[in-house]
């Protein structure tokens, strides 16, 4: 039976696609993680060039690309950029497992970022049209579980197949010919991707909703945003910390494995598990504050983004510097609950500053914004430290560190800037307002 337009649940089924999607798209950018050590070995890199596969070489065309992609989102059909943002990407991951050095999986990491960019802003700008503003903030809640449940199933599947591909050795693959084990998974998890892409075509392109002006300029959106910088500023910074703080998980498996001795397959399954777990309960957690924050106040998406940092920030920062595994792990649990609801918290915030005719390119410049710290900068700004340190088992140190410096200020930040976020809310209210009702 096909689904009506207009239904509840053709409007859900769009979200669980866009979710299934967004899962893939962690699943592709974190497997990448659990082949640190064969890759550094196969390769004979350092941590440092480690840290910059890990961050600047997928984050780098992510985002350059983010904002003019986010502009044309908003002036053309976001389903086929989307379906094309897809099949380059997955082309990109099955690819990389084809390569032999540091510069072609380099390049393989830089198209990863390219045919990612468009996945979040525009999921997020559809979903917003196909709900109001009354239903909007649970609906991205539940998309944006997608990085714990998308990570989680690299760390917990993808653990799981790269040992057993290590089990198997190089092996000679049919079409691909002969690949060593971290080159066969790249593949193996790169061609789901394009089975995702054909069921696109299934999503009809919403109408645009909550426009208050028909402007097209290309600088609208920064203009918006400047207009009104201290409530998005506020809003940004947090959310910056909280993805930079995701660099951590980047770094697990040489995490336990020089300081708690554990293999690739446990550090995996743990990691994995608390992706499944923890990132769940973070977005029951989150839609629950948002419905409790909500009450009478306009600020409530930022208040459970403050929330989700308080948990994490404090959590994250010491469970590297445990002295032993078990409670190492026990801090990690809590750290997740605390990023997952920071994670459903921040696009739900910016949707309901934003007017419909720049939403997309509006969550281009979010996602570009924080990108910044975390992805580009944080991954080899932690390699380079610990390779400074001279110990590869200092890495506990450095993850420390890094939670501090980056997490304390932005609660500061965030809880200062909650009353001009909701001068931000009310200024589109008010906007809203003034424009005659849409169909």
């Amino acid at each position: 039976m096909i689904l009506e337009k207009n239904s509840a649940a053709y409007r859900w089924y769009v979200v669980l696609l866009l979710l299934l999607i967004f899962i893939l798209s962690y699943f592709d950018r974190y497997i990448l993680s659990l082949l640190v050590e064969p890759i550094k070995k196969a390769l004979e890199l350092n941590d440092f060039q480690i840290g910059l596969l890990l961050g600047p070489a997928f984050s780098t065309f992510h985002v350059l690309v983010a904002i003019p992609l986010g502009w044309y989102a908003d002036r053309t059909n976001r389903k086929y950029l989307l379906l094309a943002g897809i099949v380059i990407w997955c082309t990109m991951t099955a690819s990389s497992g084809l390569v032999a050095t540091f510069l072609p999986l380099f390049l393989m990491r830089l198209g990863l970022g390219l045919g990612e960019a468009v996945v979040s802003p525009c999921s997020v700008s559809m979903i917003s049209d196909y709900f109001s503003r009354k239903e909007r903030s649970r609906a991205i809640s539940v998309y944006m579980a997608g990085p714990y449940l998308g990570a989680g199933l690299a760390f917990l599947a993808g653990g799981f197949i790269v040992s057993h591909l290590e089990t198997l050795g190089h092996v000679s693959w049919p079409i691909f010919g002969t690949l060593a084990p971290w080159q066969a998974a790249f593949v193996l998890v790169g061609i789901p991707g394009f089975v995702f892409a054909g069921l696109m075509l299934s999503v009809r392109e919403p109408e645009r909703q909550e426009r208050i002006s028909k402007g097209t300029s290309a600088t609208l959106a920064f203009r918006y945003i400047w207009k009104r910088w201290r409530g998005f500023g506020s809003l940004f910074v947090g959310s910056t910390s909280n993805l930079a703080l995701s660099a951590l998980t980047l770094w697990n498996v040489p995490l336990f494995s020089r300081v708690y001795g554990w293999s690739v397959a446990e550090t995996g399954f743990v990691t994995g598990l608390f992706y499944f777990t923890a990132g769940p309960i973070g977005t029951a957690v989150a839609v629950w504050a948002t419905r409790y924050f909500e009450a009478g106040r306009t600020d409530g998406s930022m208040r459970v983004l403050l929330l989700g940092l308080i948990i994490c920030v404090p959590f994250s920062a010491f469970y590297p510097v445990m002295p032993t595994a078990e409670l190492a792990v026990a801090l990690m649990f809590v750290a997740f609950i605390g990023k997952s609801v920071a994670t459903a918290a921040g696009p739900a915030a910016m949707a309901l500053i934003t007017p419909g005719e720049i939403r997309t390119q509006s969550m281009a410049i979010f996602n570009t914004v924080i990108s910044l710290i975390g992805p580009l900068i944080g991954p080899p700004l932690i390699g380079w430290a610990t390779d400074a340190l001279g110990d590869p088992k200092k890495i506990n140190v450095v993850l420390c560190g890094y939670v501090l410096l980056i997490g304390l200020p932005s609660i500061v930040i965030v809880s200062l800037g909650l009353k001009y976020y909701r001068a931000a809310v009310k200024d589109l209210e008010e906007a809203l307002q003034a424009v005659p009702a849409q169909h």
